[in-house]
């Protein structure tokens, strides 16, 4: 398995951060590492007047001197847990925004893994809580671990993690081939099932402006597809294999798939991109790892 000795969980003390900070503990436990759990204070999320987390709304405005002392107060509850004996827990407080400060400290302390829960939100509540985690997606360098509070889950009844089918989505570029060797490892480790699968993407040449538009002769587009991942699933030694092609929208097909494939787990790198290429292209992962119903371990490629 990746070595993951230092992990950084980032809480805004919510249920979906207690559910993330349960799969550090496993991983923590697996690999004699330790955990180091940030909370911001997003002066940004502040400035608007929301409530929640610190205190009742009305003092905000009052001293930002109560909110530190505050959430000081909450970031000591959150790391003094019983399911977090016997591993190490350093808990840290920051002001900034949110995603920028998590990429800043991951850097710091050379964290080697970053495991942030996500709401899964739509609408406004996800412009607020989804574009943190856009953005440590985009700045990490180092793998991100995205865990939705549970839908399918990978934590057996005992806290530890349990692997039996990991997802690899292929489009057969260079990106796509850089997930590989994480999920080859990790098959191996739990002796779990590689699940090999390309989605045949039937659209024109600007999906995003034609998202449900496809084209008619999509046959040629399945084999060869089948070809391609037979062909990687040859190269793999030791690890049990199995074909998904499929027709469709990328990140929905994906989605889909991790529902009904009953996957445990997904891991796709990412780009990194942004900016207008970002704006223009999208991100298969990101949109996978927001709806997905497993967790999405995302890895960026070595320069």
């Amino acid at each position: 398995m990746p070595t993951f000795k230092k992990i950084l969980v980032p809480t805004d003390f919510s249920e979906y951060s207690q559910y993330a900070l349960k799969y550090a503990c496993a991983l923590a436990k697996m690999s004699g590492g330790s955990i180091e759990c940030v909370h911001v204070v997003d002066l940004t999320f502040l400035s608007l007047g929301a409530g929640g987390v610190y205190a009742p709304a009305a003092g905000f405005e009052k001293s930002l001197q109560a909110i530190r002392a505050q959430a000081k107060k909450e970031l000591d509850h959150f790391v003094r847990k019983e399911h977090l004996l016997g591993v190490e827990v350093k808990p840290h407080l920051r002001e900034g925004t949110a995603g920028e400060e998590v990429v800043k400290l991951a850097e710091e302390i050379k964290a080697d893994l970053i495991i942030l829960p996500t709401h899964g939100r739509s609408g406004l509540d996800r412009l607020v809580f989804g574009s943190t985690c856009d953005k440590v997606l985009r700045l990490a360098k180092v793998p991100v671990l995205i865990v939705k509070h549970p839908e399918h889950e990978a934590l057996a009844a005992d806290g530890s993690l349990s692997l039996k089918r990991i997802l690899c989505p292929m489009d057969f570029s260079a990106l796509s081939h850089s997930g590989l060797p994480a999920a080859t490892e990790l098959a191996k480790q739990f002796g779990a099932t590689l699940v090999l699968a390309h989605v045949a993407d039937a659209r024109f040449d600007y999906p995003e402006w034609t998202a449900q538009v496809a084209l008619n002769n999509t046959q040629y587009l399945v084999e060869a597809a089948k070809e391609n991942l037979e062909r990687v699933a040859k190269e793999l030694t030791g690890v049990k294999t199995e074909i998904q092609v499929s027709i469709g929208v990328p990140h929905h097909s994906l989605v889909d798939l991790t529902r009904d494939g009953k996957i445990d787990l997904v891991i796709m790198p990412t780009h990194g991109r942004k900016g207008i290429a970002h704006a223009l292209l999208g991100s298969v992962t990101e949109r996978v790892a927001r709806g997905a119903h497993c967790p999405v371990l995302v890895v960026r490629p070595k320069a």
